[in-house]
């Protein structure tokens, strides 16, 4: 049955990486300061689209373009995955998708949507749209407030975790006594 459910993955993943992989074709120069980037920013999160990709505006809006761009079969599939496995095998396929094509870094309705929930970090963003479109397909609640809860207290333990880490202790090289 998991190798069934993992060839399943693997075929969606596969679909969506056909989908959505002609996504940015034109980019535009990054800001060179503070200022240029929120001045980029506010622009950004107005558009409805930015290097030619439709921006969504909410979850509504994210479920309805998955649904449109994805093949049934692959809709289907996702569907009936366990979602941690869909959440861990397409994060770095189609979170990545979305991070890159719905503007993440730079600004776009979405990732200000997903600001404003309480987001910061873009992995977690595309991990609570994954998580997201799996319960949606499947009528769950999303739990959007307790599950933002746990990505921000999660990354914040990750954080506090890499900065109390200690150094590894080396031996220094000898030095050569000839």
């Amino acid at each position: 049955m998991l190798a069934v459910v993992d060839n399943t993955i693997m075929r969606i993943l596969f679909l969506f990486i056909a989908l959505f992989s002609f996504g940015n074709l034109i980019s535009q120069d990054p800001p060179s300061n503070y200022k240029d980037f929120e001045r980029q920013y506010e622009k950004n999160i107005r558009k409805t689209r930015i290097n030619g990709v439709y921006i969504p505006k909410d979850l509504d809006d994210v479920f309805s373009q998955l649904e449109k761009r994805s093949e049934p079969e692959a809709i289907r599939s996702f569907k009936l995955a366990p979602e941690e496995l869909v959440a861990k095998k397409l994060h770095f396929s189609l979170g990545r998708w979305m991070i890159f094509n719905w503007n993440f870094e730079e600004g776009s309705r979405i990732s200000h949507y997903l600001h404003e929930l309480g987001l910061q970090d873009n992995d977690d963003r595309a991990q609570f749209l994954i998580v997201s479109f799996h319960r949606h397909l499947n009528e769950k609640d999303l739990e959007v407030e307790k599950r933002v809860t746990e990505l921000v207290e999660a990354r914040k333990k990750e954080k506090e975790k890499n900065q109390t880490r200690e150094l590894i202790e080396t031996k220094p090289i000898p030095k050569d006594k000839s």
